[in-house]
Formats: C-alpha cells, structure tokens, sequence
C-alpha cells in the first residue's frame, strides 16, 4: 500500500469512527425551572421539569370560546393515587398527577449482568407519559409565553373513574366546560393504547390551545449505562422541495445542542437508551415534534461527577374546536419495552428506524436476521457472529485474492518505479505520468491493495451499527467474555480495563502486516503501516466485544488467504525491461 492508499484508509476509517463523535455530544445546562416529585407521600430528589412546547399555529375558527389561563391561584393538590396495568411482560403504573402513565416496568431485563433490579422506563420523568400540555400567548415584544392548560395538563389532578385489569378510565374538568378522559388499555405485550377524549358540556362551541402529548424520559438505566445512546427521535411526512411527499427520519440529538422543535408531519416520536424505548404513535399523524435533554436526578448514579441525562419529548397536536354537547377524540399507541428489530417491525409505519441502523439499513437488517437464525441452531451468539465472519470472508475471497496478486505486481514494479524516481527526481508530475504508463503497460492497479478494504466499508458500518444496538446481545457469553455488547474486560489495574481480545485483533493485524507484500521501500511508510494496529487498537478498545471478535476472526481469516496466496506454486509473469525513449 503506497502512501496514497495509507491516506484513503485512515479516511475510510474516520468516516467510520468520525460521525459517533459528532452525535455524542451532550446538550449543556439543565432546564429552567424544578419541580418536587412524590411517590407514596415520599419526597424524592428534585426533577428539572423539561420546558413546554411552544403552541402551533392553527386555522381560525368563526367564533369559539379560547381557553384561558385562571387568574385565581391553583388550590393545594389532594394526594396522588396510582393504579396498575399488568401483563407477562411489563408492568404499568399510572398516576392521577397528570393522568398518566409514570413509569413501565419491564418484568423480563434487568439493567445488567451486577444490577438485577428489572428495567422502568420513564423513570424519574418530570411528567407522566400521555401528559398534555399546551397553550401559549404572545408577551412583549412579540415573544411567545407558554402557558399551562389548566385542569388537563400535568399539574392537574385526575380523577380515577373505571379501573380494571386492563383498562383504566381517568377524567378531569378543564376550563370552560371541558372534560378530559383519558381510556387506558393493555394489550398482550408491550404495546398500550389511549384515547383522549375531549368533551364540551357546556352551551357553545370551544377551541382548546394546540396542545402536546408528552412522548416521556429516557436515560440512562445506571451509572454504566452509556449516556451518548440516550436521545429522541421521530419519523416525519411532509413535502420536498421538489413537490413529492416525502417521509425522513431524524435522530433529535444530532440537530440540536439543546433543543428540538419541527413543525412537520410526525408518523410518531421515539425517546430510548442503547437499548430500550418508548414509541408513541397517534392514529392520526401529529403537526410536529419537540424534544430536549434533561437532567435526572443525582440518586441514580450518586458517585458521577455529573447528573445523569435523560431525553425528553412531545407529539405537537392542532388545536381542537369542540362544539357544544359534542366531543373529539384522540387515538394513540406507545411501545414501551426493548428495541426488538422483530417487535418493532411488526408495530409498522417504519418504527424499526429507532435501531439507528443508518445508511446501510438493508445490509444490518439481513445481517441481524442471519446473525438471529443462527443463534436459533446454535444457542450462542458468539458462534454466530464466527460463522457470519466466515460466511462474510468467502464472499469476498476473490476480492482479496485479486488485491494479493495486484500486491505482488507492484511488489515487482518497485525496481522500476525507483529508477523513475531517480530519472525524475525534481519533477514529480512527470514522475506520476510516468508511473501511471507503467502501471498500464503491466496492467497493475495501484489501488488494488486497497479494494478489499473499501469493499468490507459497508458491512463493517452496517455490522457495527447493529451490533451497538441490538437488544439480542446484551448478556451473551461466549468464552472469557461476559457480555458481548460490552467490552471483554477481565479486570482493571490502576482503573485501567485490561481488555484481552483487541490486544489479540491487534497482534492479528501486525502478523498479518507482515505476510502482505510490501509495495513500498519507505520507511517512513513502513513505520506508518506498523502504526496502524496501535489505532485499531484505540479505536476498538472500549467497543462492544461481538465487533471485535468479528474484526479479529475477520483477520485470522485473511492471515490464512495470504498464507495460502504465499505458497502457490505458481510464479508471477516476469516484469518486462522497461522501454527504452
């Protein structure tokens, strides 16, 4: 590999690497405002209560009543009362504080392998999932001032009316004769549904504020939990500049440091850590979408040096016009359980696009499918990553075979292109026209060495997108290996994780190294290629160990290929004097 081929490399792998830095960020300062959470009359740590969503935009309507905000000052709350929506899978919990649900306890996860306490979603949320919000009204200067909705959103308290084993009935007296009821159902796995109904009782038509429904809190699950896999995300429709409808996707911690906020069509929201979430879906699409970071309390992970964070979001809704004796309703489904590929594609509307799978989403998919089917044949999926590793290697063995035998030729080539060099040697364009006619004249590509490479980018992106996410993997053993979402550390020394297998990837890749044939007598090039192994190590120490050892058996696999290639009989063509000019 000449030097421009070590360049091509080292940028091949920094679009590789480059991107998960951007997206790590986390979004600076807590929000304004706190508000004290209790639970059984308990008072627990304070909770930064995320700021409401500004209202959106609606037609005008002939001549409705628009709610307003009271001018008497609220009344005490009276205490909270919970009640419960259970399964074989989650438990639910829901709340009159806001009429909704506080948090989802996951029966069948645990946070990890030393914590065995189960998985609650929406833990230590300011407000409960299903909470509304809205209504806003132009201050000074023409700025926005968000308002509460009174009776119905998260400060109110609801009254509960019906309660069964899988349905539970909340309502609240909203201003100007409004009634908010709220039907909660279970289904048989994690999916919920709710219908919010907004009732006029009284003689003349209302309009309500534009209003959001909150989506809820994901965070990190404890202090190992990796906070840059928390975030919020929402699949739109709308329209593209050239006219066509169009639907994206878009990942809420990459568009902004602090805050999100669209106007445009939303299929549904998502807010999830690396490996769990809550999806909420209206039957009918939402107007837009908000999103921000949020701070949660310091009791989750006491010993860090900074709080924990927590995404928080809303599905932005129109506002309603509700004519007298009439009534409106709202439909809505939220997933709330792991970030099951399977489970996920099964719910529709493309709410498999929480995986992340990114731009070779086709490619982790049939890799996750075959990574799953074999995991269903051999109950290990350490195994089953060996075998995709395999199956990967014979598919692009002519590739590596063709890049072994460009090597070789330009392995041959060296003895002439020196010679040019010193022909040439203070005229380096000609010197390059002069080494691409000799690469023509010997039918060698320079970049041949590099294809293998360049080819395996996109598997390598998919496989690693996958792999970092994929529910499937957390908690699998295989070997010394303990879980292989997580990196193999045996043990640390002075803090340090002593990680085995990239220490083995890197030993794999010098030796390797070392039977390639070598295209260039620089040792300032030499050097560089021995560097190499030293930033895969780097960059592979502190990834998930499935990625690893396919890297590593992916390396072996080569070793062999070009232990192979070395012993062929066969000889290479002799390289032809050079013509004479």
């Amino acid at each position: 590999m000449d030097k421009r081929g070590i360049v091509i490399v080292v940028i091949c792998f920094a679009v590789v690497f480059g991107w998960q830095a951007v997206v790590s960020h986390y979004w600076p300062g807590p929000p304004p405002g706190t508000e004290r959470v209790t639970k059984g009359g308990t008072s627990t740590n304070t909770v930064a209560r995320p700021a409401r969503p500004p209202e959106m935009k609606a037609a005008p309507a002939s001549a409705p009543v628009v709610v307003a905000p009271p001018t008497a000052p609220l009344a005490p709350k009276p205490p909270e009362k919970t009640v419960t929506l259970e399964n074989k899978l989650l438990r639910a919990e829901l709340t009159t504080y806001g009429g909704g649900i506080r948090d989802v306890l996951l029966k069948e996860w645990k946070i990890s392998s030393t914590n065995q306490a189960p998985v609650m979603l929406n833990r230590f949320a300011s407000e409960p999932v299903f909470a509304l919000t809205g209504g806003s009204t132009k201050g000074t200067n023409g700025v926005a001032s968000v308002l509460a909705w009174p009776g119905a959103d998260s400060n109110a308290v609801y009254t509960l009316t019906e309660s069964a084993r899988d349905r539970v009935v909340f309502t609240s007296d909203a201003v100007v004769g409004l009634r908010i009821v709220k039907e909660f159902a279970l289904g048989n796995d994690y999916t919920l549904t709710c219908r919010v109904r907004i009732e006029n009782n009284g003689k003349q038509a209302v309009e309500t504020p534009a209003f959001g429904v909150a989506v809820g809190t994901a965070g990190q699950l404890d202090e190992l939990d990796d906070a840059t896999y928390v975030n919020a995300d929402y699949w739109g429709s709308g329209v593209s500049p050239t006219g066509r409808a169009q639907v994206t996707y878009t990942p809420a911690s990459s568009m902004l440091k602090e805050d999100v906020l669209t106007t445009a069509g939303a299929q549904w929201a998502a807010v999830k850590n690396r490996y769990f979430a809550l999806v909420l879906t209206p039957k009918d699409p939402a107007g837009g979408f908000h999103a921000q970071k949020v701070e949660l309390p310091r009791m989750l992970t006491p010993s860090a040096s900074t709080a924990p964070v927590g995404a928080h979001a809303w599905l932005l809704m129109g506002s309603v016009k509700v004519d007298a004796g009439a009534s409106v309703t709202r439909e809505f489904q939220l997933y709330a359980g792991p970030k099951e590929y399977t489970r996920l594609v099964a719910l529709g509307n493309k709410q498999e696009e929480v995986m992340e799978f990114g731009w070779f989403g086709r490619i982790a998919e049939a890799l996750l499918w075959s990574l799953t089917t074999l995991y269903k044949v051999i109950p290990n999926y350490g195994i089953a990553i060996i075998i995709i590793t395999i199956v990967i290697k014979l598919l692009f063995w002519p590739i590596q075979a063709m890049s072994t035998r460009s090597m070789k030729r330009m392995q041959e080539l060296q003895p002439l292109i020196a010679k040019l060099k010193e022909k040439y040697p203070d005229d380096p364009q000609k010197q390059q026209q002069e080494m691409m006619k000799l690469y023509k004249e010997h039918k060698v590509n320079p970049m041949g060495g590099c294809l293998p490479l360049l080819a395996q980018i996109p598997v390598f992106i998919a496989l690693y997108n996958m792999l970092r996410t994929v529910v499937e993997l957390r908690g699998a053993k295989f070997l010394w290996i303990n879980d292989l979402s997580l990196p193999d550390t045996i043990f640390t020394i002075g803090g340090l994780p002593i990680n085995p297998l990239p220490l083995v990837m890197c030993a794999t890749t010098l030796w390797q190294q070392k039977l390639t044939p070598t295209t260039s007598a620089d040792p300032t090039q030499q050097k560089m290629m021995m560097l190499m192994p030293l930033m895969f190590v780097f960059m592979f120490y502190s990834m998930s160990s499935g990625l690893v050892l396919y890297w590593t058996v992916q390396n072996l696999l080569s070793i062999l290929q070009q232990w192979l290639a070395l012993r062929d009989t066969k000889k290479p063509a002799a390289v032809p004097a050079p013509t004479r000019r």
